[in-house]
């Protein structure tokens, strides 16, 4: 694959990245959580798509995904075995886990310390402390304010009290997380089996209409009113389509799931930036 190919497929990673890494930065899934995730695809794929023999040879996946052997090994045992209590825990986790486990960080009893933010002094126990023994480089300020907007620690005559072992983000239903898979996977998997296809004729169908200058708020409204009514009449067309022709399918062959998935999408330009711009349009020059 040409260099060329390779940074465009980037560049559409990126974008397809945006919303999903939006979403799991708000319900607490960290990047180290991501990236085991990411390899555990990889090796996957690797395995399922390129590696044919029935067998796994790690160098030879190692090689295809750019892992080394024992990130290949430790992919394969851990979904062998490992249990999901061995995923990383995300930082206000670890930090909270800390506070009630570390006898440094507890009173009489086991009960964790009301903390200063900053004591002051090295032999007295203080948030700052807590942070930067529990949570690496992380601000120990925006610490705080995660861990007091989701409820797990109340601020107590300037002091901070943790009320909650657990770190927990806005929840989501199972049924709507497996949803979030399986139409994103539903519709990466055509956008990209029509980028491989030799014809648009052999390609899936994959169509968009939008509107060439952008709408105002007030329009975009009326037409999620209009789509609505349509698109659902639409759904239920095709609905009956594949009623009238069960018939058709054969008891003897096997079959494979199909469908169509419409939505309605409303972006913001300004989200679809590269991290250059964002920071160039805020002044900034160097990390430091």
């Amino acid at each position: 694959m040409g260099q060329e190919v390779k940074d465009h497929l980037r560049d559409a990673l990126s974008l397809m990245f945006k919303p999903l890494v939006r979403l799991l930065i708000a319900q607490g899934v960290t990047h180290a959580e991501f990236s085991e995730t990411a390899k555990e695809v990889y090796v996957e794929t690797a395995l399922r798509h390129f590696e044919v023999d029935g067998r796994v040879n790690k160098s030879r996946v190692a090689i295809l995904t750019g892992l080394t052997r024992k990130e290949v090994k430790n992919v394969i045992d851990r979904a062998l075995g490992s249990p999901a209590s061995d995923r990383t825990h995300s930082r206000p986790a670890r930090v909270l886990t800390g506070w009630h486990a570390d006898p440094h960080f507890q009173g009489p009893y086991g009960i964790p310390l009301e903390l200063p933010y900053d004591s002051g002094d090295d032999d007295v126990p203080s948030f700052i402390e807590l942070v930067r023994r529990y949570s690496g480089d992380m601000a120990p300020r925006q610490m705080l304010s995660q861990l007091v907007e989701s409820g797990a620690v109340i601020e107590v005559e300037n002091r901070y009290k943790a009320v909650s072992r657990i770190f927990l983000h806005s929840k989501l239903s199972p049924s709507l997380i497996r949803r979030l898979g399986s139409v994103g996977y539903r519709v990466f998997s055509s956008a990209a089996e029509n980028i491989d296809r030799e014809t648009e004729s052999t390609s899936h169908f994959d169509r968009m209409v939008f509107a060439d200058e952008g709408c105002t708020d007030e329009v975009i409204e009326l037409f999620a009113e209009f789509i609505k009514s349509r698109g659902q009449e639409f759904l239920e067309e095709l609905d009956v389509w594949f009623s009238s022709r069960k018939e058709l399918n054969k008891q003897s062959e096997p079959r494979k799931q199909t469908g169509v998935y419409m939505v309605h999408y409303v972006e913001d330009e300004s989200d679809l930036g590269s991290l250059q711009e964002l920071l160039e349009s805020r002044g900034i020059e160097s990390a430091d």
